[in-house]
């Protein structure tokens, strides 16, 4: 069980990043191309990254509170 905490967040994070370069791929190649294409695609690389993460750390910091709730609500319990 212990392995669960490691593995489900580790799989969700391999997820969001792949499912990030696949969007990143994609939106790139919808800009015409022309005088500001490579700052478009930049923009959107760099704002699809930072989703990313910031996805990430919610994540991860919800998780927390909830792990953290739960424990306190199993002490009180007992």
């Amino acid at each position: 069980m212990k392995g669960l905490s490691v593995i489900i967040p580790a799989g969700v994070t391999a997820f969001l990043t792949a499912v990030a370069v696949f969007c990143a791929i994609w939106l790139t190649g919808l800009v015409p191309e022309g005088e500001w294409a490579r700052l478009l695609k930049a923009g959107i690389v760099i704002f699809i990254i930072g989703s990313t993460l910031l996805i990430i750390a919610w994540s991860a910091y919800f998780t927390y509170i909830v792990r953290q709730s739960l424990q306190r609500l199993n002490e009180e319990a007992k």
